[in-house]
């Protein structure tokens, strides 16, 4: 009796967690992806910025061969690099206005990347992904209506562009509906030196012209990044 009812309880556990793991038969051809990044600086560029900033990436992958773990396509990702924002009032005949002035310096990355993304059945896996492409260092003057919030205009101050590469390890968290799938990642970006302009924190005032408190650097760049995101496939 014994032995039947032992013989039942692994026959029943045994049997849920099969139905428990989905099992892949043919994968999806695309996969969407939108993550948040956070960026550590590191040498030589972290001679000139001290703190880490946030950012965002967007891709759009193909695979490349039915049902294989190779994928291949796009990549767009953005952070902030130095900003400085003076407010200030503005006369004009019909009245004055409140300005906020703005200035920034971001670094836009676009290229190609691929990946090789193993389906093996865990509820964590683990994937390796690569890119390529140019970053773009780009500093603008923003002036903006304080009250309404409106955008008076833009100036482009400078825009510089380097070749630009990155390797990242991640982990898709595969829920029971596997092609929507939580992604972590951990890895790095940089590019070839380049000059850009960044706040001179020490000597920042409070009035003038926001981009005036800017000073020019050559470097090259790299930063050690986390990300969490969400990965989408189709």
């Amino acid at each position: 009796m014994n032995r039947i009812i032992t013989t039942l309880f692994f026959v029943l556990v045994i049997g849920y967690t099969c139905s428990g793991q989905v099992i892949i038969e043919a994968l999806p051809r695309w996969m969407f992806g939108i993550h948040l990044n956070y960026n550590f600086p590191q040498k030589p560029v972290s001679r000139l910025l001290d703190d880490g900033s946030t950012g965002y990436q967007v891709e759009f992958q193909y695979r490349v061969q039915y049902n294989k773990p190779f994928l291949a396509g796009g990549y767009y990702n953005e952070f902030t690099l130095s900003r400085h924002e003076i407010e200030y009032t503005q006369a004009s005949g019909a009245g004055d206005i409140n300005i906020s002035e703005k200035a920034n310096t971001r670094r836009i990355e676009m290229g190609l990347t691929a990946g090789f993304y193993p389906e093996i059945n865990w509820l964590i896996q683990p994937y390796l992904q690569g890119r390529i492409g140019m970053a773009i260092f780009q500093s603008s003057s923003i002036l903006k209506d304080s009250d309404t919030d409106e955008n008076i205009e833009r100036i482009s101050e400078k825009t510089t562009i380097a070749p630009a590469y990155g390797l990242d390890i991640g982990f898709h968290v595969v829920p029971n509906i596997w092609y929507l799938r939580g992604d972590v990642r951990v890895g790095f970006t940089g590019n070839t030196s380049t000059s850009f302009l960044l706040l001179d924190e020490e000597n920042a005032g409070t009035s003038g012209i926001p981009i005036d408190y800017f000073e020019n650097h050559t470097s090259a760049g790299n930063w050690l990044k986390i990300s969490a995101g969400i990965s989408y496939m189709f």
